[in-house]
């Protein structure tokens, strides 16, 4: 089943020129495309896997993102800067990916496949400055299972695929994640790895575009 896209940008016309670029791959279907002022409610209506939105859109929305935890939204850098005390919030809300200013068409296509089915896609570059001006966290004492969990994690792997690497169950991965996330106080896999690159960096050593 293609994946369900609604692009929301300042520029009508970049949203509209982002829709043309994705419309020769029969794995995206954009349903829609919104500006500022459009309620999240209508566009929740339009039943979208995915959001992809710049950060002046995002901050539009901000109050009502926890109306549905559940929609994903990767965004768009263009050019607003990232560092400032709500980034956390959205990535805490919803936020699933950044796309840097250099992304091309080909990195574009790849991480709406890869944030729909769950993994996680953010540069080093914007991990660094997102923490650069976040307060210390406390350390928290992984067993080795769980830091090889929490490492495979960081480097975009889905349960299943942690599973088939640890030679575990699915069911066990899901477990240890549970017990991760209560330990480090984070919800999801986004949070763990901002959480984890602050106070652990050499989890993620090697790990490509996406975290």
């Amino acid at each position: 089943m293609a994946i369900r896209l609604v692009i929301g940008c300042c520029s009508y016309l970049f949203s509209e020129g982002l829709k043309r670029l994705l419309e020769d791959d029969s794995e995206v279907n954009t349903i829609g495309i919104f500006t500022e002022g459009m309620d999240l409610k209508e566009i929740i209506k339009l039943n979208p896997h995915l959001i992809l939105a710049d950060f002046n859109i995002l901050l539009g929305l901000t109050a009502d993102f926890a109306i549905n935890k559940k929609l994903k939204i990767l965004l768009i850098d263009n050019g607003v800067p990232l560092i400032n005390a709500q980034i956390p919030e959205l990535l805490s809300r919803g936020v699933v990916g950044i796309l840097p200013s250099g992304t091309d068409s080909i990195l574009l296509k790849k991480a709406i496949k890869a944030v729909s089915l769950g993994e996680l896609w953010i540069d080093r570059k914007t991990i660094k400055n997102i923490l650069s001006k976040e307060p210390s966290m406390a350390i928290v004492n992984f067993t080795k299972q769980e830091e090889k969990i929490v490492s495979l994690i960081c480097q975009g792997y889905r349960n299943k695929e942690i599973a088939q690497k640890l030679n575990i169950s699915e069911q066990t991965v899901k477990s240890h994640c549970n017990n991760i996330y209560r330990k480090a106080g984070v919800s999801d896999r986004l949070q763990l790895a901002l959480y984890s690159y602050r106070i652990w960096p050499e989890c993620i050593k090697g790990v490509r575009t996406r975290v």
